[in-house]
């Protein structure tokens, strides 16, 4: 049997050049630690270093239902319109 991922809500923080940068994301309970530095993927599927945790949420979620942002955005597009060709 496979075993089951677990996804805890977790905020992360990340030194950049003139201040820092701050992201929330549901991350594998075994990476949420406080303080433990991860790498994340950022929009263009290329690993980033040097994100640090700094906060770890109570909920514990299956991989099931974790959201996925893939699926809320197509969601929203399609809601939208903005899924539909352009009018030229």
């Amino acid at each position: 049997m496979a075993k089951q991922v677990k996804y805890v809500q977790c905020a992360m923080k990340r030194a950049v050049a003139g201040g820092s940068v701050r992201t929330t994301s549901y991350i594998p309970q075994q990476f949420a630690k406080l303080g433990r530095v991860l790498k994340l993927k950022d929009d263009l599927d290329r690993w980033v270093d040097g994100w640090v945790v700094e906060c770890v949420g109570h909920v514990v979620v299956d991989a099931a239902d974790a959201p996925d942002y893939r699926k809320a955005i197509r969601n929203h597009r399609k809601s939208t319109g903005d899924s539909q060709p352009r009018l030229k």
